[in-house]
């Protein structure tokens, strides 16, 4: 029981048999509670049966004639109720949940420094037991615990997220192998809100359903002891706890700032951010969407289902941009060294990213159309671009920026980001009035950041913009 709430002086202090158990523990965890929140369309749907926010609709909002902004007389709740105005406040949950979701990404960061491992991850598995508890207590007559519930859910996921990069360490000779699997698991924990809402539909209840899962995500804390308690080392032998990569030198902020004011950093910054929301605004918008051309409540619930599946086989999907750009990377240096291999490096992300746009674009053009064929083809390019943007996105910073920058650059990218998410609320209000003017624009915006991967054929550009020796890949 000596490995039992102890800190290890380094890698060679644990067993393998520790490491790969606690590397399982964290790609569990990551797998069922690190992203809950993003189920959203699942989740939504079984609050408007239960009749959550239908106080906010006039007693006959659910037929066309009483309410404009609500297009088909479908009831999806036990009151009879659905209306423009509780698909409103739902968006405006989801705008907020999304928002904080990222934003205290800085905090979380200096608590796993100055606290450790172990008091992190004990505060994450807490926020999202509470959040599932409270979503417990959300009722048509207690809706506002909806808020807490929300938050939680996204701030805890978000900590648990965090938290299970840093087991990428457990393994130095196979260290990015160990980080792409733990941040490939991440998508399938939308999938809980389908297990909650197929548990609800098969007659469960929904007290019961929802302690069960505070239960489950509790276990977060209970294996926690079993840890390392402050970090997981990063080298086999003990290291001096001077760290020479804390110099800084103010030509080294200078060139950051330089990095950060590129063409090539403005462009990327507009790419991950425009790609992401359109992903994002795809998951708001559609349970709204399916509503308004959906002809029984049996066919809301399988888009649902379905929308589920969808997010849970992103899974399969998230090794393949990886895959993919290092093939490509090692087609294009073939032959090549210096300076020419490190322009073949950046120009193989040119159709990753371009195949990313595309599919991103479908997949908001799809909410235009009023047709099952329309969720089936949104749904299919929503499983291969929601693990791909950000796969494809922090490659394309660690090569075309030295590679000190890094973690500056994709730290300031998600906290500035993170705040513009808050478009996405204005845009589901502008949709209620002038959906297809909405929409159109958002295609059009989509559309411009083909700019980023299409700058990369400039090679003049190029071997201005890098530093004369290539940066690390």
């Amino acid at each position: 029981m000596e490995c039992v709430c102890s800190q290890p002086s380094s890698l060679g202090a644990m067993s393998g048999a520790r490491r790969y158990f606690v590397f399982l523990v964290a790609m569990a965890e990551t797998m069922l509670w690190s992203g809950t929140i993003f189920g959203w369309a699942s989740l939504v749907h079984v609050l408007k049966v239960q009749g959550v926010y239908s106080n906010l609709c006039p007693d006959h909002a659910h037929t066309p004639a009483h309410n404009t902004t609500t297009h088909t007389p479908l009831s999806h709740n036990k009151t009879g109720v659905v209306c423009g105005a509780q698909d409103d406040r739902m968006a405006l949950l989801y705008t907020v949940a999304c928002v904080v979701y990222s934003t205290p990404g800085i905090f979380i960061g200096y608590s796993l420094h100055h606290f450790g491992l172990a008091f992190t991850r004990v505060m994450g598995g807490l926020m999202v037991s509470c959040g599932f508890i409270l979503l417990s207590l959300t009722t048509a007559a207690t809706p506002d615990y909806l808020w807490g519930a929300t938050i939680l859910l996204s701030v805890g996921g978000n900590t648990i997220r965090m938290s299970g990069l840093q087991f990428g360490n457990l393994f130095p000779e196979g260290r990015n192998t160990a980080m792409a699997i733990i941040s490939g698991v991440f998508t399938p924990s939308a999938g809980i809100m389908t297990l909650l809402q197929t548990m609800y539909e098969n007659g469960m209840d929904w007290s019961y359903i929802c302690w069960v899962f505070a239960a489950a995500s509790s276990l977060v804390v209970v294996a926690t002891p079993f840890i390392p308690r402050h970090h997981i080392p990063v080298s086999m032998q003990p290291v001096s706890k001077e760290d020479p990569d804390e110099k800084k030198e103010e030509g080294d902020e200078v060139s950051l700032r330089r990095s950060i004011f590129s063409l090539s950093s403005l462009l990327h910054a507009y790419w991950v951010f425009i790609n992401l929301l359109g992903v994002t605004l795809f998951n708001t918008h559609f349970n709204t969407w399916i509503n308004r051309f959906a002809t029984t409540d049996d066919e809301v619930g399988l888009y649902s289902r379905l929308f589920g599946l969808a997010n849970i086989l992103c899974v399969l999907v998230t090794p393949l941009p990886g895959i993919t750009m290092d093939l490509l990377t090692r087609r294009f240096q073939k032959g090549k060294s210096g300076m020419l291999a490190h322009l073949a490096s950046l120009q193989a992300m040119i159709l990753p990213m371009l195949f990313v746009t595309m599919s991103v674009t479908i997949q908001t053009t799809m909410l235009l159309f009023r047709s099952p064929w329309a969720v089936y083809i949104g749904l299919l390019c929503l499983m291969l671009n929601r693990p791909s943007c950000l796969a494809v996105g922090n490659p394309f910073v660690r090569a075309r920026f030295p590679a000190d920058h890094f973690n500056r650059l994709i730290g300031i990218q998600s906290t500035v980001l993170s705040l513009f998410t808050f478009i996405q609320y204005p845009h589901f209000t502008w949709a209620q009035h002038a959906y297809y003017t909405t929409f159109g624009l958002t295609v059009a915006a989509i559309a411009l950041s083909f700019s980023h991967p299409l700058h990369l054929l400039s090679k003049s550009y190029l071997k201005r913009a890098l530093p004369p020796a290539p940066v690390e890949v």
